[in-house]
């Protein structure tokens, strides 16, 4: 079935490592004016899938990402499930999941979320010192995150993922794994990990341009990544892609699908999609998404069409940072040519970056480090 990502680009403020497509709203009739636009994208959207393929497009994950989509009142996020309901098919096994920030919540908010259909929750948690937290821009505290958490498992909504940032200035071995054992320790079924990646045009990159901030050595990094991996896995959790750990059956449905390459619409601010075998990207500048919709040209939105090549590279690269690794039987299946045919990754099994198991190329614990020096091998 196909998935459904929606762009809520607002937030209170700009966190210092963020260079995602977001804006501070100057009043809250900005987020509404946002909310009405994406209402009328979904109905176009849901119309020309229907009429070009004579059926309601068949959804089984609804995704809220961000920006903050926690800034949205209750009554907003209602009426969108409800809109989604009624133009697209929702199956009834479905993955609703929302992104919150913990200082944009109450227990209010979230008593009211699982009404709305939501059942998954992705919470921004990022790290327990306050220092860094305050280095980062992140105005919520550890006992907000704490709180929400609470409020979601008291309200139903047990499904919740944590985000964290690792290999931040001022991390070492004995802070990461404070916050490896204060998530181990709550009802949380699924942590999402990321190294800190320095991104150019975010404060964080002109403080350490600057000099007033020192990144922690690359060495540092792997050592902090294996240690907080390690105990993940000893408490439960399995990392089922390079930067993703779950707890059995509780892997994200929506995110697997841009690894397993399946369809999604992208809706909202500068969304991306990947439908009919296109990749599709709307406006990023808020006049020019809006005319869009006005005109009823969103839908008009591709970027390119993938061909056979681009298709088995997409497929395989993104395979390879999954732990099943890539599969040689379905990818013989789904091209009608081996993969081995296509791609050469020999080297790689010689350096001890990929290993074979059975019908499937797999990472090493090395190659998780390195894997960009695989992915560069399976673009065609």
């Amino acid at each position: 079935m196909i998935g459904l990502y929606i762009h809520i680009p607002f937030c209170k403020h700009k966190c210092s490592y963020c260079d995602f497509l977001t804006m501070i709203p100057h009043n809250s009739s900005q987020i509404e004016e946002y909310v009405q636009y994406l209402k009328k994208e979904i109905i176009i959207t849901a119309d020309f899938y229907a009429k070009k393929h004579g059926k309601k497009p068949k959804i089984d994950t609804i995704y809220f990402g961000g920006g903050t989509p926690s800034l949205l009142k209750i009554n907003m996020i209602e009426s969108m499930v409800e809109l989604i309901k009624n133009y697209f098919y929702l199956d009834d096994d479905n993955e609703i999941t929302i992104e919150i920030n913990p200082e944009t919540i109450d227990e209010k908010w979230i008593k009211s979320l699982y009404n709305c259909g939501v059942n998954r929750a992705s919470v921004g948690f990022q790290n327990s010192n306050k220092d860094i937290l305050k280095l980062l821009g992140r105005a919520h505290s550890t006992e907000e995150f704490l709180s929400c958490v609470e409020y979601l498992n008291k309200y139903n909504i047990g499904n919740i993922s944590a985000d964290i940032i690792l290999s931040l200035p001022w991390s070492n071995l004995e802070n990461t794994l404070i916050d490896a054992k204060l998530l181990c320790s709550l009802d949380i079924k699924h942590i999402s990990a990321y190294s800190l990646i320095i991104e150019e045009k975010t404060k964080l990159y002109s403080d350490i341009k600057n000099k007033k901030l020192i990144p922690v050595s690359d060495e540092l990094d792997r050592l902090i990544y294996h240690t907080f991996s390690e105990y993940l896995s000893n408490n439960g959790f399995h990392r089922y892609e390079i930067s993703s750990f779950a707890k059995e059956g509780y892997e994200s449905r929506h995110n697997k699908k841009y690894w397993d390459l399946t369809e999604y619409f992208g809706l909202g601010l500068g969304a991306s999609g990947f439908i009919d075998g296109a990749r599709t990207k709307n406006p990023t500048n808020l006049k020019d998404y809006y005319k869009k919709i006005n005109d009823k040209t969103i839908i008009n939105n591709i970027e390119y069409h993938l061909t056979k090549n681009d298709t088995m590279s997409e497929y395989a690269f993104l395979s390879i940072r999954r732990s099943t690794g890539i599969d040689r039987k379905e990818f013989k299946e789904k091209f009608n040519i081996e993969f081995d045919n296509v791609f050469d990754l020999s080297k790689h099994l010689k350096n001890g970056l990929v290993y074979e198991e059975k019908d499937h190329i797999i990472l090493t614990e090395k190659g998780m480090d390195l894997s960009n020096q695989v992915e560069v091998d399976l673009i065609l």
